[in-house]
């Protein structure tokens, strides 16, 4: 078959809607199919397929768009906030770029979020199949960073309409996590028949490989090392932790965190971590190309997410047989088995966490059973080989239904 998978946000990029692309993209050529992958380009002024080259110049199109989006919304509707309407200009943009590159030659589409879904669904020839993979909500995410102030302004009930329409946009919408399908289903409306939950997948085997590569960490001996691989947003609960390993600090110093990742709240953290006396705990490290090979030198993961789905960064931590400190939030408990497979905190709470933390510290034989314990689990539940089966079962549904429609046209 010929594939298109398809993003409204850039790629690639730090985050696990990219690793899915990847993944996804791998298996599917490894089985014979012919993948193009189309995208916004890193610098966002393109539109691109980064696996053959071809790209479109997103000024060419958003110039005349704007023009008369702009032109309609203060003629007809001056009260819509300026953020919708770029919204729109986005999303008819990408549907024009889209088209431009020739959506009748595809088999199938795969879209990866709730703007390439719609816009997809708006342009591409009738008879061509739409899977849709949600990665998670932008709504809520919206209202945990502050970017909309409530449920009851036009910004929310703007946003609430794309995730429905994202969601039910396709022939089949699939879902990581069953925390995601009942948000979707309770909050937003979707159907349940439109949803099928199918976790990630990673290639273990690769990622090992990757874990035993040397790298070189300023790390005292006898220290342990934390590991939180994660941007630094709002929603990843940064300042939890930080809160949490000052509680530790005030009973053992023999510790260091890493830091893996960037976004808009380092200076933020950077700040709180001075306030905190932290500068010889934690280290800031950035995005990072070898990020399983410094997992490999940790001693413990901690994720201290508050908005979340099904991290990619906590099946790797699995994978890498780490023993792991999690919140509740999100699909997290769900990869997670309390006292299982990690040490869960409920969101937002940072003695909790720091309590987990000094658990795993003093007790080397919990270490070493959780941690083996998320080895065989993520061997078991992770593997690219599941992901394929369940995905592949999606496509040939899919793809029979518009047989036996055409058919009985």
């Amino acid at each position: 078959m010929k594939i298109l998978l398809t993003t409204y946000f850039y790629l690639p990029h730090v985050g696990g809607l990219s690793t899915y692309v990847d993944v996804l993209r791998k298996e599917l050529e490894a089985m014979g199919h012919h993948v193009d992958v189309f995208a916004h380009h890193p610098d966002m002024k393109k539109y691109y397929m980064p696996n053959n080259g071809r790209y479109l110049d997103k000024a060419k199109l958003k110039d005349p768009i704007y023009d008369k989006i702009y032109g309609y919304y203060d003629t007809n509707m001056k009260h819509v906030d300026p953020w919708i309407r770029w919204r729109d200009i986005e999303r008819y943009c990408f549907e024009a770029a889209a088209a431009a590159f020739d959506l009748t030659k595809y088999d199938l589409i795969h879209t990866q979020d709730i703007v390439s879904t719609r816009a997809l669904w708006r342009v591409k020839p009738k008879s061509t199949p739409l899977i849709a993979t949600i990665h998670g909500c932008l709504a809520e995410e919206f209202l945990y960073t502050g970017e909309i102030t409530g449920k009851d302004t036009l910004k929310w009930k703007y946003i609430a309409a794309e995730e429905f329409y994202g969601a039910v946009s396709s022939d089949m919408t699939i879902v990581p996590t069953q925390w995601l399908k009942n948000l979707l289903i309770d909050e937003f409306g979707v159907a349940e028949h439109k949803l099928k939950v199918i976790p990630y997948g990673i290639d273990i085997k690769s990622f090992k490989k990757r874990l035993q590569q040397h790298v070189d960490l300023p790390v005292k001996e006898g220290h342990k090392v934390f590991i939180c691989p994660a941007r630094l947003v709002t929603i990843k609960g940064h300042k939890y932790l930080l809160d949490a390993l000052a509680r530790l600090k005030q009973v053992r110093s023999d510790w260091i965190c890493f830091l893996l990742g960037n976004g808009p709240c380092r200076n933020e953290l950077l700040v709180q971590r001075q306030a905190l006396g932290l500068e010889q705990h934690v280290e800031f490290l950035g995005d990072r190309n070898d990020v399983p090979s410094i997992l490999g030198r940790g001693d413990i993961f901690v994720l201290p997410s508050i908005q979340d789905n099904l991290p990619f960064s906590v099946m790797e931590a699995q994978a890498a047989g780490k023993p792991i400190v999690v919140s509740n939030a999100g699909g997290i408990p769900e990869m997670v088995t309390h006292e299982e497979t990690g040490l869960i905190s409920p969101v937002g709470e940072s003695e909790q966490m720091f309590k987990n933390l000094l658990r795993l510290m003093e007790d080397r034989d919990l270490r070493k059973r959780i941690g083996e314990q998320a080895r065989r689990w993520a061997i078991q539940q992770w593997s690219t080989h599941t992901l394929m089966q369940r995905t592949m079962d999606v496509y040939s549904s899919v793809i029979n239904q518009h047989l036996v429609t055409k058919g009985g046209e």
